[in-house]
């Protein structure tokens, strides 16, 4: 079964970049330009792993992971193209912080990484008979 990312970032290119490196990677993408859009694209498509940009049009990519975390465990992998947080991704529920620019290898990499580490600590319980 093909995992899928959500790839919440507003710049078309980055978007369509990020798009091309995880699809070839075999995954399911799903994409949105916004804050609102990508949260509603994480409610509605389940994501195994997200990655978000930390500068949105609507509100920052933190408050988005705060958003996102009411209703989902998906790894986080956030990008910013910023030296100096004034707010702590962390702190909201990012499992990772990458800067910009990237390269794609790096990018790959680390989504998979997330992936597999995400796995093993999901714990699986017994359906009861």
């Amino acid at each position: 079964m093909r995992k899928t990312v959500v790839v919440i970032d507003d710049d078309q290119d980055i978007r369509g970049l990020i798009q091309g490196i995880l699809a070839g990677a075999g995954l399911e993408v799903q994409a949105a330009d916004t804050g609102a859009a990508g949260v509603e694209a994480v409610r509605r498509h389940g994501p195994d792993i997200i990655v978000l940009d930390f500068g949105l049009p609507d509100f920052s990519g933190v408050e988005a992971a705060r958003r996102i975390r009411g209703f989902s465990s998906a790894p986080i992998l956030m990008l910013t193209g910023h030296e100096d947080l004034t707010d702590t991704p962390f702190a909201a529920g990012v499992h990772d912080l990458m800067a910009k620019p990237f390269s794609p290898r790096e990018l790959r990499v680390r989504v998979e990484e997330l992936l597999a580490s995400h796995e093993q600590t999901t714990v699986t319980k017994p359906v009861p008979d």
